[in-house]
C-alpha cells in the first residue's frame, strides 16, 4: 500500500511546485503504512470469521483502493491547487470508443479490399468475353 500521508499531500498540492512539478522524490517501491482503521470484536465472537471474510473480499476486489482514490480525488478538488502527477502504470479504462479510429481504418481497408476484388472479377470477366 502506498504511503497515505504522502499521497494526501500530493492530492492537496502541498508537494507540488508552482509549475506542477513534484517537489519530493518518490521511492521506487513506496513506503508501507497502516491506515489506522480498527474494529473491536470479542475473542470468541461468532461473527469473527464472517467479518474477516468480508474484509478480505473488500481488499481483494479493490473496493478499498477505490475508496482511497475517491478520497484523493475529493482532496484534489477541494484543495484548489493544480497537481498534475499521474502514475503511468495505473489502471486506465480502455473501451471500444477509444478504438473508434482503428475501426474506421479497418472499415476503409475492408471497403478498399472489396472494391479491388470487384474490379478484378469484372476485369477478368470482360477480358474473358473478348477472347
Amino acid at each position: 500500500m502506498a504511503d497515505m500521508g504522502a499521497e494526501e499531500h500530493y492530492a492537496t498540492g502541498d508537494f507540488v511546485g508552482e509549475y506542477s512539478e513534484p517537489l519530493v522524490c518518490r521511492l521506487e517501491e513506496g513506503v508501507v503504512s497502516t491506515t489506522g482503521l480498527t474494529m473491536v470484536m470479542f475473542h470468541a465472537d461468532p461473527l469473527m470469521r464472517r467479518v474477516t471474510k468480508i474484509i478480505d473480499r473488500v481488499i481483494e476486489a479493490g473496493i478499498y483502493n477505490y475508496w482511497v482514490s475517491r478520497r484523493m480525488n475529493w482532496l484534489k478538488l477541494h484543495s484548489r491547487k493544480i497537481s498534475v502527477v499521474h502514475q503511468l502504470d495505473g489502471y486506465y479504462s480502455f473501451n471500444p470508443y477509444h478504438m473508434q479510429p482503428a475501426f474506421y481504418i479497418l472499415y476503409m481497408g475492408w471497403c478498399l479490399g472489396t472494391f479491388c476484388f470487384l474490379v478484378e472479377v469484372l476485369r477478368n470477366s470482360v477480358f474473358n468475353k473478348r477472347k
